[in-house]
């Protein structure tokens, strides 16, 4: 398995996996993944986006996005993280963060953070092993399917 900065070509696979999770229902507020590779990257950071896989076939993705414009937060990114179902268990996820946490560190980001569904507890359990602290519940914060989801607040100093 290797790890490489996302390609342009790699979109039809990272929408395949960003979709698998959205399915599940507990990953993210997105029904759908952006309709094409641009609207994509105009919400992720390019330079902190990794692939993972071997040949050909990709087996999840990582990326981090600013948490606002604000220059005071300019070290502060939100991870995004998806494996593909036939390769959780594998590593493939802890592979894929601390690869980012190390370029994150090398582009000045001082903390990360990551918001999970409260129903989402394979991935509290993942970021509680990579480190991260929950810094608090934050209910009711949006709809997804006519229900209310309360979201986890992670973060994580660098």
């Amino acid at each position: 398995m290797n790890i490489r900065l996302f390609k342009k070509s790699d979109w039809n696979q990272v929408k395949t996996i960003y979709q698998l999770g959205i399915d599940t229902g507990v990953a993210t507020f997105e029904t759908t993944p952006p309709a094409n590779v641009s609207l994509w990257l105009a919400k992720i950071n390019p330079k902190l986006t990794f692939v993972l896989g071997e040949g050909d076939e990709l087996h999840g993705w990582i990326t981090l996005s600013k948490i606002s414009s604000r220059c005071v937060y300019e070290g502060v990114g939100e991870i995004s993280i998806y494996v593909h179902p036939h390769y959780q268990k594998r590593h493939v996820g802890k592979l894929l963060y601390r690869h980012l946490e190390t370029e994150a560190k090398n582009c000045g980001y001082w903390t990360l953070q990551a918001q999970l569904f409260t129903e989402n507890l394979a991935s509290k359990e993942f970021f509680e092993k990579q480190g991260f602290r929950q810094v608090g519940t934050r209910k009711r914060i949006g709809q997804l399917e006519n229900r209310w989801i309360d979201n986890y607040l992670y973060e994580k100093s660098l």
